[in-house]
């Protein structure tokens, strides 16, 4: 992963998790799909890919790796279903920083209240030394945070005197016009929001996204 400083201020813990019980309720059950990462109740869903490194640190889309292949991409595929011999699987648990931080220009946008986000950090990571309330759903616990849509860029490992950063595992505004869930077992992010946030991820170049349900498998 690169290892750089984010300019944007972390976010201040929430010892109150209140403010994530309509995701706890919405959310479905382990096995339920992307219901098991979202709330229901948004207008669509989608899918964004996570890129592949390969060792020279040139991200690749799935789709170049799919063309290089001669497999078929489509949106329910895992990587394994595109990949040939030798390409590098995509990141897991994270985007890299340079999609996290255009994602955030986009939902800042998109968003009546772009200064008041909640952010979850999933548990089991070694570094967060956080024994607070948890927000809990479908078998993941989470340290809940709150700032601006940029402090998103600023969660991350410090405890080495170096940052390395971590795109959060379950995030939205107060406003909860979109949720954003990152598990850290997948190498795909996936977003609840409107149709035109949809729209607008679709025609971003930096994104490579496709439509699901909440009934669709992941991983």
């Amino acid at each position: 992963m690169t290892v750089s400083q984010g300019e944007a201020r972390p976010p201040h813990r929430v010892d109150d998790v209140s403010s994530a019980r309509w995701v706890e309720e919405g959310a479905g059950g382990f096995d339920s799909g992307v219901h098991a990462l979202l709330p229901s109740g948004f207008e669509t869903y989608v899918r964004l890919l996570h890129p592949s490194e390969p060792a020279d640190g040139r991200f690749e889309r799935w789709a170049e790796v799919a063309q290089r292949s001669g497999r078929r991409l489509h949106p329910l595929a895992r990587f394994a279903e595109v990949a040939g011999p030798g390409d590098e699987a995509p990141w897991q648990g994270s985007l890299p920083e340079h999609l996290l931080a255009a994602l955030c220009a986009v939902l800042k946008t998109e968003t009546t209240t772009p200064q008041q986000c909640l952010f979850g950090l999933w548990e089991g990571w070694g570094w967060l030394d956080d024994e607070g309330p948890r927000v809990r759903l479908s078998g993941r616990a989470y340290a809940l945070y709150e700032g601006p849509v940029d402090a998103a860029t600023a969660l991350g490992d410090r405890s080495a005197g170096v940052f390395f950063p971590q795109a959060p595992n379950l995030w939205w505004p107060r406003d909860r016009a979109w949720c954003v869930a990152t598990d850290v077992d997948l190498d795909s992010t996936y977003l609840g929001g409107s149709a035109r946030l949809a729209e607008r991820l679709a025609g971003d170049p930096r994104f490579e996204v496709f439509p699901v349900a909440l009934h669709d498998r992941i991983g």
